[in-house]
């Protein structure tokens, strides 16, 4: 049989170098797929686009670049960290025991107070104010150099004079003005404000000159004007315009009619140019400086209406304050759309629907009377200033301690009530504003109602809402009552605003109505299909409809996403029972009782916002609680500002975080801690990534090279060559990449081909690479460098990808076939040995009968051989 098995061993052995050579074709693969990548890589534009940053002073800040950063130096200035509110009650003797006191507590997340936080950059009709130093010095002769490099808001600007210890000066806000009061009690000289060093810091806040005795009052600093954005007017509400036609229709006298389409509309400016273009003469739009309002004059001669209408789905008109304004002498003046500084609108409150007010009487607790008339009150300050400087009753009013209404003091130390009530003139003005009240002889201040401030709308950008931490892109679904469902994909670029949510809802016809609530601090959905079940809105990709707070079933025909939420507190609720109470509502803050150590109150609520920046604010109504809640910190953006020392107004950009994106392309700004100069943030190409990819795309290539040596050698001392020694298919490889390796690139710019960014050829046929020339090259036209590899056909990227495409493409790929063609010859040597082994097999099996056969024979010969033997025996006894 071994005999007979030779011919099998020869092809087992055929067999065995076949597979070896498929082995040494599949390992050939997975190298050149490697260098393949490596010219996929350099073929990709971003391998060259990518950045790194670096920060001159990483104590303050540090950052980290991506691929299409903005490349290039920048000046940061870190104003101040994001911070979280944190509030805490009045003092307890026992935090299980001593009663809190019945009432409701009302808890709002993200606004609602009646004020408002004036920005340095929205003042001087959007000019803003330059940020340097200025001299104030008192009556005394005292003097101190204020530097408001680093302020924010105009609060900044107050507390900075008034915590100077140089000077006896106290700075205050007063109605559009700031004003400076001389508190030193000398006549000395006279107030003086002065910019220092060619600066207008004092100039554009109004206040560079000369006081009049102890008082110093600025020119006004906040008005309307054409540079002012749309977005900052109705309290940030901004206008809202229509997607899809025109905004604004005005009818002049002669009849004449035009339509205003104020869609790509960005600040006033643009308002007022788009009417004067569609008037054709015959209109003139313009700010009225005197009411902060725009002007519209008719110059048409005739004897018709002049009018502001809207157009079907828009509210521009409306958020102009232009509807419903009566033409007078051909002039229509709308209404004011800027509050005063610091605070808020009239036509903010009350959801967005406005106060119409008049007179109120005021009774103080020593009997002094006053009215006060509030018809010309445009913003929340006028009405504390009209109440505080009314003769007749000595009160003050000024916002409550929840912020979101007014409270009313009364100074005059009588020991009557104090009583507030509506005038005869029927506006019923002291109840609109919860103030209709007489408190006892034991109390000397009223508190008045929520005013209910609108700070949602329409214009509410997606990524500020649910208290800062924005909504996540994804989708819910909503069912309406008679079944209809309909689901909403939030992730999709259409989406930036609330109304565009709104928007999508009312446009799916499925019998839900969407809209903003009657408290306008949230969504309203209402479900007007009159069905038997009940609407639900539930989440279907990620947490879209918890976030905007409209998760879950309608109790009845609406699901209200307010961002107020409330807690009922008993008569018997203790410190203990209401922090529980705060943690199963699980909304805006976190609870926690602490003790501060002091004697006879020393149990306190703590409660800390649950969300950072000033979108994640709340404001804490006690209502007639004792609680007694105060801000320990209140919550503010990060600010950071981009422009060197030398610019005047550099860019303010704010975040509720301190990990800012977005402001720089590509670039994660980290903030860690203030600053009070610039610091550099260098943004440059990061050649490591490159030379990275350049020293892999050496390893692979050299090494395909030390494999194909290998495998194609000749061993002259053992006549033994390698495994694919004159393999056609193996030579052919070699040519190609070598062939790849002298292209020569044109239009690329100053560099040509490979040896002139550090790659060429050694006398061992292997690719050195100068890490040097590559960067000095780089560093020298770094687009020049990218060109020669990325460039469309021609790069060297693409042209290493295109020609071991040829050897390693899966259809039609040489060395693809090659491995194919082994394959099939293993397969074919295969089936020859197993044929031969049923041949082989057959062939024993009949020698193993046969020989069987023989034994058997040779065994009855042994037998009769014995018989024999036994006979011949007997027969010679």
């Amino acid at each position: 049989m071994a005999l007979e098995g030779q011919q099998k061993t020869t092809l087992v052995n055929r067999q065995t170098v076949v597979s070896n050579q498929k082995k040494a074709y599949t390992n050939l693969i997975s190298q050149l797929g490697l260098l393949q990548t490596s010219g996929k890589t350099f073929a990709r534009p971003t391998t060259f686009n990518t950045s790194k940053a670096s920060s001159s002073n990483e104590n303050v800040l540090t950052a980290t670049a991506g691929t299409g950063a903005a490349v290039g130096s920048y000046q940061i200035q870190v104003a101040r960290l994001v911070t979280s509110q944190q509030s805490i009650s009045k003092g307890f003797a026992n935090f299980d025991t001593a009663p809190v006191g019945a009432g409701t507590i009302t808890i709002e997340q993200g606004g609602g107070e009646v004020n408002s936080q004036t920005l340095l950059s929205q003042l001087n009709g959007g000019a803003g104010v330059a940020r340097g130093k200025f001299r104030i010095t008192d009556r005394a002769g005292n003097a101190a150099v204020i530097d408001i490099a680093n302020a924010v808001s105009l609060d900044d600007v107050v507390k900075k004079i008034n915590t100077s210890l140089d000077i006896s000066v106290h700075a205050a806000v007063a109605g559009d003005k700031l004003t400076l009061t001389d508190t030193s009690g000398s006549t000395t000289q006279a107030l003086t404000v002065t910019d220092l060093a060619d600066g207008t810091s004092a100039a554009n806040l109004g206040i560079a000159g000369t006081g009049t005795g102890n008082l110093l009052t600025g020119t006004d600093i906040n008005f309307l004007a054409t540079g002012t954005l749309l977005s900052s007017l109705n309290d940030g509400r901004g206008v809202r315009t229509s997607a899809t036609a025109a905004d604004v229709t005005i009818t002049t006298r002669d009849g004449s009619s035009f339509d205003i389409d104020l869609g790509t509309a960005a600040t006033v400016g643009d308002v007022i140019t788009a009417i004067n273009t569609a008037g054709g003469g015959k209109l003139t739009a313009a700010v009225d400086t005197a009411t902060n309002a725009l002007k519209i004059t008719d110059n048409s001669a005739g004897g018709g209406t002049f009018a502001v209408t809207a157009d079907a789905g828009s509210n521009a008109a409306k958020d102009l304050g232009l509807l419903g304004q009566t033409a007078v002498g051909g002039v229509i003046t709308g209404k004011p759309t800027i509050a005063s500084l610091d605070s808020v609108l009239l036509s903010t409150l009350n959801g967005g629907n406005g106060l119409t007010l008049g007179k109120i009487d005021i009774t103080d607790r020593d009997g002094g009377t006053a009215t006060v008339n509030l018809a010309n009150a445009t913003s929340v300050q006028d009405i504390l200033d009209a109440i505080s400087n009314a003769p007749g009753a000595n009160v003050t009013a000024k916002l409550n301690a929840a912020g979101n209404g007014i409270a009313i003091t009364d100074d005059s130390g009588g020991t009557g009530n104090l009583t507030v009530a509506d005038n005869v003139d029927g506006t019923t003005s002291a109840t609109l504003l919860g103030l209709h009240q007489s408190v006892a002889t034991t109390q000397t201040s009223l508190n008045g109602k929520n005013l209910q401030r609108q700070w949602v709308s329409e214009n509410s950008l997606l990524s500020k809402y649910n208290g800062g931490k924005g909504v996540t892109p994804g989708s819910f679904k909503i069912t309406s009552a008679s079944g209809s469902t309909k689901e909403f994909n939030v992730g999709t670029a259409a989406f930036t605003k609330i109304g565009d949510i709104i928007s999508a809802i009312n446009s799916a016809n499925i019998g839900v109505t969407a809209s903003i609530n009657a408290h306008g601090d949230g969504m309203l959905l209402t479900d007007t299909s009159g069905g038997a079940g009940k609407m639900k809105v539930e989440n279907v990709n990620g947490t879209t409809a918890a976030d905007l707070n409209i998760l879950g079933t309608a109790t009845t025909t609406t699901i209200d996403g307010s961002y107020e939420k409330t807690i009922d507190v008993t008569a018997t609720d203790t410190l203990t029972t209401l922090q529980s109470k705060f943690q199963t509502l699980g909304f805006g803050v976190k609870a926690s009782i602490i003790n501060d150590g002091s004697g006879t109150s020393p149990y306190r609520l703590s409660l800390n916002a649950v969300n950072s920046g000033r979108a994640g604010r709340v404001v804490i109504d006690s209502g007639t609680t004792n609680l007694g809640v105060t801000n320990l910190s209140s919550a503010q953006d990060a600010a950071v500002f981009v422009g060197g020392d030398s610019s005047a107004q550099p860019l303010l950009v704010t975040a509720s975080s301190n990990s800012l994106t977005g402001v720089l392309a590509g670039v994660t700004m980290n903030l860690n801690s203030v600053s009070d100069s610039p610091v550099t943030l260098s943004v440059t190409r990061d050649v490591d990534n490159v030379v990275d990819e350049m020293n892999k795309f050496v390893e692979s290539f050299n090494g395909l090279v030390t494999s194909i040596d290998d495998l194609t050698s000749w061993d002259p001392d053992t006549k033994k060559g390698g495994l694919l020694l004159g393999d056609y298919t193996a030579q052919s490889i070699s040519t190609v990449m070598y062939s790849a390796l002298q292209t020569t690139v044109t239009g690329a710019g100053r560099y040509r081909i490979f040896a002139d960014v550090g790659l060429t050829l050694d006398e061992d046929s292997k690719v050195t690479f100068d890490e040097d020339k590559f960067r000095a090259a780089y560093a020298t036209d770094p687009d020049a460098v990218k060109n020669l590899f990325t460039q469309a056909k021609t790069g060297l990227g693409n042209v290493i990808d295109s020609k071991l495409k040829t050897l390693v493409d899966p259809v039609d790929g040489s060395v693809v076939r090659q491995n194919k063609t082994l394959d099939s010859r293993n397969d074919e040597f295969q089936k020859r040995i197993d044929a031969m082994d049923d041949q082989l097999a057959v062939k024993r099996t009949r020698l193993e009968t046969q020989f069987s056969n023989m034994e058997t024979v040779l065994s009855k010969l042994q037998s009769q051989q014995s018989s024999l033997s036994s006979l011949s025996s007997i027969s010679t006894k």
